[in-house]
């Protein structure tokens, strides 16, 4: 048994070590090892295609656990840097934008998953806390979004970002999927207005009085940039506010309802 030492971030799905000069990011014994298999590939893909991210570098197998080594990234995330410099909100709210737009303008690999059909299977996971008229709405709104082969991240926010002294690096691929850019876009929105940053007291009240202006700012970037795409956010919204009821906590949960109520009764006006 190798002796890794003390992990530097532990997740759902994986730890992480230090590794000779770089990370070891180590699924869990119950971990599926597609998953693993999975960031692998988009890792490579996404470093191949120029996005800032951290290098890949081989798959392994330690302590019967399947593993990815990667380049290790130095420096404090986007979301850090935002609570001790909180009056350059609307520089990093930008530079959030113009990264997701990077992002965005990748076509995804044809054996990524369908963002559609697993919004779709979380929708229909979510039955607990909607009703069957209400989720049959939700739904016949999904299918009437048109679709995308975008690469969507799907876990895009501030604490994503690393930001090294070479420049902003984007982390963790592990909900990657192909789909709609604006469905991506949806779900950073509802991180940033819905989501609680795993901060500091002090911090989360910074955080309270630049919010708002870091989340108009973020979307107002984004349109921009891509004008055209501006009139379906309401809607996903909505439907992704949907998707991530069955996996969010009660007070999450009940600003994610309300972002439904009040989105389907502007959608009918």
């Amino acid at each position: 048994m190798q002796n890794l030492g003390k992990p530097i971030a532990v997740g759902r799905t994986a730890e992480v070590f230090f590794w000779e000069g770089k990370v070891l990011k180590l699924g869990y014994p119950s971990s599926p090892s597609d998953w693993i298999e999975d960031e692998f590939s988009i890792g490579k893909h996404v470093q191949d295609m120029g996005l800032p991210v951290p290098k890949v570098y081989e798959r392994v197998r330690i302590n019967d656990r399947e593993g990815i080594i990667f380049e290790r990234i130095e420096g404090p995330s986007l979301l850090a840097e935002l609570t001790h410099k909180p009056w350059k909100v609307n520089q990093y709210a930008k530079l959030l934008a113009e990264l997701h737009v990077k992002i965005h303008a990748i076509p995804a690999p044809v054996h990524l998953g369908s963002q559609r059909e697993w919004v779709k299977e979380e929708i229909i996971d979510a039955k607990e806390f909607l009703t069957s008229e209400l989720q049959h709405e939700i739904l016949a709104l999904l299918d009437s979004l048109p679709d995308g082969n975008t690469l969507c991240h799907g876990d895009f926010h501030p604490g994503n970002i690393v930001m090294t002294k070479q420049g902003p690096v984007i982390i963790d691929w592990m909900t990657v999927s192909r789909g709609s850019a604006v469905g991506d876009v949806a779900i950073t929105s509802l991180a940033l207005k819905v989501g609680k940053a795993p901060v500091s007291a002090i911090a989360q009240q910074i955080l309270n009085i630049i919010g708002n202006i870091f989340h108009s700012t973020y979307l107002k970037t984004y349109f921009q940039i891509h004008p055209e795409q501006q009139q379906l956010i309401r809607a996903w919204r909505i439907v992704m506010a949907a998707s991530h009821l069955d996996v969010s906590e009660p007070e999450d949960r009940a600003n994610l309802l309300n972002i439904i109520y009040a989105g389907l009764q502007g959608c009918g006006n």
